[in-house]
This record gives C-alpha cells, sequence and structure tokens, in this order.
C-alpha cells in the first residue's frame, strides 16, 4: 500500500475523478466493443478486423493513460506527452465509433428493409449513402478539429494552415476516389441492385452475388468459383449487368441448352412416306424434351417453373447434325448469399436438365451423339527385311 501511496502523484479530488472516469469508460469500451459492433452491423458481416482495431486503440489508451500517471510522479516538468497522444487515440476512437453509430441510425432511418438468408437487415439507399458521406466530412473536420485543441496548435495561422493541406490533398486526389463515390450513389439511385442479388457483369464470365456496395467498391461473391471479389464502384456502374435476381416477367430466367442430333436417313423415302417419316421424328423430339420437362418437375432438387414448358425449336442445321435449342424457365433465385445454395439453383439444374434429357432420347432411341462421317484407318508400317 505505501508503495501504490508513493507511486501515485499528487492530483486533487476532481483530477483523480477525470482520470478514474477515463480508466472505466477505457475498460466498458474494451469489453463491449464486439457486442456493440454486433449491435450496429445487424445483418452485415462484422469484420474481425474492425473489431480488432477498436480494441487495440483501448489497450493503446489505457497504456498511455498508465504512462503518463506514473510520469506525473517521477518528473515534475513532464509536459503531459502520453497522454496527449491517447487523447488523440481517443479522438480517433470516438470517431470511428460515432460514425458506425451514425450509419447504422442512417441506414434504419433512410435504408429499405430486406430478408436475406431468414434475416431482416437494412441496405443503403441513394438517400442513407448520401447521409452517409455528409457524416464523413462533418467527422472528419471534428476530428482534425479536437487534435488540433490537444495539441494546442489552435492559432488562426496553424489552423487555416491545415485545414489548407487538408483541402489541397483532396483536391489533388479527387481524380482516385471521387469517381468512385459517384459510381456508389447511382448504383444505389436505380435500385435495381441490392445486396444478394445475383448478377452477371460484362467482361466477367461468371455468376456473382452482391455483397455490399460500399463507398469505394463493390463486394461479391463468385458464385462457381466460391470467392470474393472486388470491383470499384466505377468500373461497376460503367459495365452491362444483368442481374438474374430481378425477372421480366414471372415464367422466371430463361436458360438456352443446344443438343446436337444427327440427320435421319430418309433417303428411300419419298412422297407422302418421306413426309410421315419427318412428322413422325419431330413427335419423337418433342417426346423426349415433354418426358424430361415430366421428370424434372417430380424431381424437387430441379429448380424449374413447374408451370411453364420447355421450349424447343431447330435452330440449326448444320454439318454433321441438327443443333435443336431447348429454353427452360428456372424458379425465382433465393434471397440468399450462400453460394453454394445459388450454385445448385443455377447450375446444378441445367445439369439435371440435361442428364433428364439424356434419359429420354435413350428411351425415344434418339442419339444424342455427333455421328462420325469419316473413318481413318492406319496401315501399320511395313517390316523393314
Amino acid at each position: 500500500m505505501e508503495f501504490l501511496a508513493w507511486l501515485a502523484p499528487s492530483l486533487s479530488q476532481a483530477e483523480w475523478w477525470a482520470h478514474g472516469t477515463i480508466f472505466v469508460v477505457n475498460i466498458l469500451l474494451l469489453l463491449l466493443a464486439k457486442p456493440f459492433l454486433n449491435f450496429i452491423t445487424v445483418g452485415h458481416a462484422s469484420s474481425k478486423n474492425t473489431l480488432r482495431l477498436f480494441r487495440s486503440l483501448n489497450v493503446v489508451i489505457l497504456v498511455l493513460h498508465a504512462l503518463d500517471l506514473a510520469l506525473l510522479r517521477i518528473s515534475d516538468n513532464y509536459q503531459h506527452s502520453f497522454i496527449k497522444v491517447g487523447l488523440s487515440f481517443a479522438a480517433i476512437y470516438t470517431a470511428l465509433l460515432g460514425y458506425s453509430l451514425l450509419c447504422y441510425l442512417s441506414r434504419r432511418r433512410f435504408g429499405i428493409e430486406k430478408t436475406i438468408d431468414e434475416k431482416t437487415i437494412y441496405l443503403d439507399t441513394y438517400s442513407s449513402r448520401l447521409i452517409d458521406i455528409i457524416l464523413l466530412f462533418v467527422v472528419v473536420l471534428a476530428t482534425i478539429y479536437a487534435l488540433i485543441k490537444i495539441w494546442g496548435a489552435d492559432s488562426m495561422l496553424e489552423t487555416t494552415g491545415i485545414f489548407g493541406i487538408l483541402a489541397a490533398f483532396l483536391a489533388f486526389t479527387s481524380s482516385s476516389w471521387a469517381p468512385d463515390i459517384i459510381g456508389g450513389l447511382i448504383i444505389l439511385n436505380t435500385q435495381m441492385l441490392e445486396d444478394g442479388d445475383v448478377v452477371i457483369v460484362e467482361g466477367f464470365p461468371d455468376e456473382y452475388v452482391i455483397s455490399k456496395v460500399t463507398l469505394f467498391y463493390v463486394v461479391l461473391y463468385d458464385v462457381r468459383n466460391n470467392h470474393r471479389t472486388l470491383i470499384r464502384n466505377n468500373r461497376f456502374v460503367s459495365s452491362k449487368i444483368d442481374n438474374l435476381s430481378r425477372v421480366a416477367s414471372n415464367d422466371g430466367i430463361r436458360q438456352r441448352l443446344v443438343y446436337k442430333i444427327g440427320y435421319p436417313d430418309f433417303t428411300k423415302l419419298e412422297g407422302e412416306g418421306k413426309t410421315k417419316a419427318i412428322a413422325g421424328f419431330n413427335t419423337r423430339v418433342d417426346r423426349m424434351f415433354n418426358s424430361a420437362f415430366e421428370k424434372c418437375v417430380q424431381n424437387k432438387n430441379v429448380k424449374i417453373n413447374e408451370v411453364k414448358p420447355f421450349e424447343w425449336a431447330m435452330t440449326n442445321a448444320g454439318d454433321y447434325a441438327l443443333h435443336y435449342s431447348l429454353w427452360v424457365y428456372l424458379a425465382r433465385i433465393p434471397n440468399t448469399k450462400v453460394t453454394a445454395t445459388i450454385r445448385k439453383h443455377l447450375m446444378g439444374t441445367l445439369h439435371q436438365v440435361n442428364e433428364a434429357v439424356y434419359q429420354a432420347s435413350l428411351s425415344e432411341n434418339i442419339s444424342l451423339a455427333t455421328p462420325v462421317l469419316n473413318q481413318v484407318s492406319i496401315d501399320p508400317p511395313e517390316q523393314q527385311s
């Protein structure tokens, strides 16, 4: 106890209350960082890096606070450098925490409500994003002003110089960040692209799920390859985007499959006999596709529109086979960000349709193999005597 009494600096009761309050608040924020972040990011992925950042700032402020108290006891000429650094970190911490909370309130007030993976979340809109940008500008200015006050650089010349440097920096770098901010606002203003939508972006061969439209880029999940992709907002909005989650009618997404059927041999038939043979061949093809549709309807793992039969037509008469196009109408894509679910819905359905058509072709004795018209024979080399 005597050692602790000697170690503690001689401070007034008001100063001890101030230090104690800072210490208690810092400990509470350190312990409650995770539940608080989970609250303000409800429905969104709470980044572990963000949690580490907040807790690291708490620890740094605690260490600097303790060092400041220790140096107050050791040196009478101590200028509170550590506590100034700690207060600077505290100002940054408060800015990050306050901005996160304000963005959450902005989404609740001006965002839209959507259910994804059976969870109700609030998504950003043009209005909420515009308010977030204004809040970001205000929070940054307030934080810089607080830092100026903490370090005592609050003369008119110093203050205007700092803000002048900041303005010049933003002006010179605006070509790097301004187009992406505007692109993000355009994406949100269209109201055609939302979190959880499945899209195809021009120049990219795969399907993607929109995870989040951030301030500068769009976070996407690659459905086929199960990884994350980042595209800058300006590039994303400048591309042609097909939104598979927004269909043009209740029929669903229309997908095309092509099958090659060898030419039937009608050379020995003439007149009415040839006409009947052609009609019979078309009937067999029709039965094949109708049978495939019935099998797909019975299989609940095949996500097709059960009230919309397959459509087919002969779309090309190639050199070796007739090309038949089959149009399949898929059921609506569920509101989910789970790539495995979407992969089964899109790719898995088409794979099972292919299997059903193949099985039906065997029943109708129709070959889907391209016939080999040329036979190549290789004579064995002559043996040298």
